[in-house]
């Protein structure tokens, strides 16, 4: 018995002093090939709702759109979170994607437009930035909820549904200032 384990300790030596041989390019490809697609998959998802929230945004006026597609996030991620099966979760997935779909060409021309020409590349950078944000909060709150006595069957719906805060607290601003416009003297 001792032998097997210092034979398996000797093989994993062997691979952690090994060079990078064409067997792990083949093996990195195929890996990262779910990334890529992944990627891109997200980002041609991206472009289309753009083109269509983009265009809608343009006739109906991009306030409205945001606030519709804001309503549509939150609406489709509290409704994940409280989904009977998977059939509803899908179904209210893709309720969520359109949401976002339509927030990715409206937020950042809203930032456009009413920031002043002197901070405005700033300001669009931060509107992005808000991206990683939330691929930074959104490990971390899971990683606490693991932490704790809570079911996953609980966390995963807890973790979903936390996406519509944002949304909600956005609804709330808006509400709080009575949509109110930025004064002209703030454009530049």
């Amino acid at each position: 018995m001792a032998t097997s384990v210092h034979a398996s300790i000797t093989d994993f030596s062997d691979l952690d002093n090994a060079g990078v041989s064409k067997e792990h390019w083949k093996i990195m490809f195929i890996s990262g090939m779910g990334f890529f697609t992944d990627a891109y998959d997200l980002f041609i998802i991206g472009v289309v709702m753009a083109l269509l929230f983009g265009r809608i945004a343009d006739m109906l006026g991009r306030k409205r759109i945001y606030g519709v597609e804001v309503l549509v996030l939150a609406a489709g991620a509290i409704a994940c979170a409280f989904s009977p099966n998977i059939w509803w979760l899908i179904g209210f997935r893709f309720i969520l994607g359109i949401g976002i779909g339509g927030d990715y060409p409206v937020s950042a021309t809203i930032m456009s437009e009413y920031a002043g020409k002197a901070h405005r590349g700033m300001l669009v950078t931060l509107v992005f930035a808000m991206q990683a944000a939330g691929l930074i909060v959104g490990p971390l709150l899971a990683s606490a909820l693991l932490t704790t006595s809570l079911g996953h069957d609980v966390i995963w719906r807890l973790l979903i549904a936390f996406g519509a805060a944002g949304a909600r607290g956005l609804c709330g601003t808006a509400a709080a200032q009575g949509n109110s416009e930025v004064s002209e003297g703030s454009r530049a």
